[in-house]
């Protein structure tokens, strides 16, 4: 069973992982550099990944830090999975996209 689901995972990454390898540089490597943060952030619980793809705020008081945080995060995944649709020529939304990266990162308990 967690072979199973090992493949499944590994499938709808792939989906991806290997459009965003080939994705515009320029917002790949500003949401590699801001990785470290945003992955703190999840582990302090203060953001959470949303079924829309995106980074959501879970707290009342946040900071101008961590709401910059989000909004840079969330700008530049709205890009990635622009780009990564326009790759499908039509085949796929950026919407769709958006909603495939979401379920791959609750797949991998990154909620």
């Amino acid at each position: 069973m967690k072979t199973q689901f090992s493949l499944i995972l590994l499938s709808s990454l792939s989906f991806l992982l290997v459009p965003f390898a080939q994705a515009d540089s320029s917002f790949a490597t500003t949401m590699k550099e801001r990785l470290p943060e945003v992955i703190k952030a999840k582990g302090e619980g203060t953001v959470g990944e949303g079924v829309d793809g995106f980074l959501h705020i879970r707290i009342d008081d946040a900071s101008a830090e961590l709401e910059k945080l989000v909004a840079s995060e969330n700008k530049d995944r709205k890009a990635l999975f622009a780009s990564i649709a326009k790759k499908t020529e039509g085949k796929a939304e950026a919407s769709d996209v958006a909603a495939k990266f979401a379920k791959a990162m609750v797949g991998k308990g990154k909620k």
